[in-house]
């Protein structure tokens, strides 16, 4: 597995990422109308190519990814058939290798990825209601 930091994102790897970041907001948010993620596509889009881009490749082809902006962390995203494999800790260990302190928002109710992100260190530093979804969210820090 390598992880890869993308200094330009080629229209082939933005639609393999789109389409795991689209399958992995389905799956992972099923309290969530999945129209919600659809409508939201290419705004998504287009704060990817804006982003700093973390790819993890098994033989060439991109299996997860990483978004960041600025020292938020908009998201990891596996692969379906990838996930569990610790995909997403590589990405996250790559991230902590470059910023010295990484926030996030993460969904309660996505308690996979709470644990998740506990697990690696991150505590939560707020819980606010999200507006436009009405659910609740984590602000979670991890500072090295």
């Amino acid at each position: 597995m390598q992880i890869e930091h993308l200094s330009e994102i080629t229209p082939t790897e933005l639609t393999a990422i789109m389409t795991i970041w689209l399958d992995g907001n389905l799956d992972a948010h099923s309290f969530i109308d999945g129209d919600y993620w659809r409508q939201h596509q290419s705004e998504v889009q287009s704060q990817i190519k804006e982003a700093e881009i973390y790819v993890a490749r098994d033989e060439g082809e991109i299996v997860g990814f990483a978004g960041m902006v600025d020292r938020y962390l908009a998201g990891i995203f596996v692969k379906t058939g990838y996930r569990d494999d610790g995909i997403g800790s590589l990405l996250l260990f790559a991230l902590e290798a470059d910023y010295r302190l990484i926030k996030l928002d993460v969904f309660e109710e996505n308690q996979k990825a709470v644990h998740f992100y506990d697990q690696h260190g991150f505590s939560i530093s707020k819980t606010h209601t999200d507006p436009e979804l009405n659910v609740t969210e984590l602000t979670m820090k991890w500072q090295a």
